[in-house]
């Protein structure tokens, strides 16, 4: 390799440790911190912990997700949303029913469960 290209390489190198001053994170580690989420999520689900709920997501907001908007709502609204999101989690089934009973209770339409169906994968050609 000609000089110029190795100090380029190490120039790029000091910049990455710059800017990545720890180390990268490989593919593994980002699926366990997302599986570690998913597996407290449910716990806090079951107990059904409101305040225990924002404060897991706003210290994972990354694997939050979609669950980052109840950091927005009241402890009224966040639990509405929380039975919700119970309902929509095959890991809680067994007490989908308390949640569609308490939305029930409060007025609120409990969303259907849907079962994702697989779709055929079609050819490339065209039947006539």
């Amino acid at each position: 390799m000609s000089t110029l290209i190795v100090h380029i390489l190490l120039y790029l190198h000091g910049c990455l440790n710059i800017l990545l001053p720890f180390r990268m994170v490989d593919e593994r580690e980002i699926e366990q911190g997302y599986a570690n989420f998913h597996r407290t999520l449910n716990r806090i689900l079951r107990a059904r912990d409101i305040r225990l709920l924002k404060k897991h997501i706003a210290t994972h907001p990354r694997e939050a997700g979609k669950l980052s908007h109840l950091l927005g709502l009241s402890d009224e609204m966040a639990e509405i949303e929380m039975h919700k999101t119970i309902i929509t989690r095959s890991a809680l089934k067994d007490i989908w029913n308390e949640s569609r009973r308490w939305l029930k209770e409060h007025g609120i339409e409990p969303p259907v469960h849907k079962i994702k169906k697989r779709r055929r994968k079609r050819s490339g050609w065209k039947r006539r």
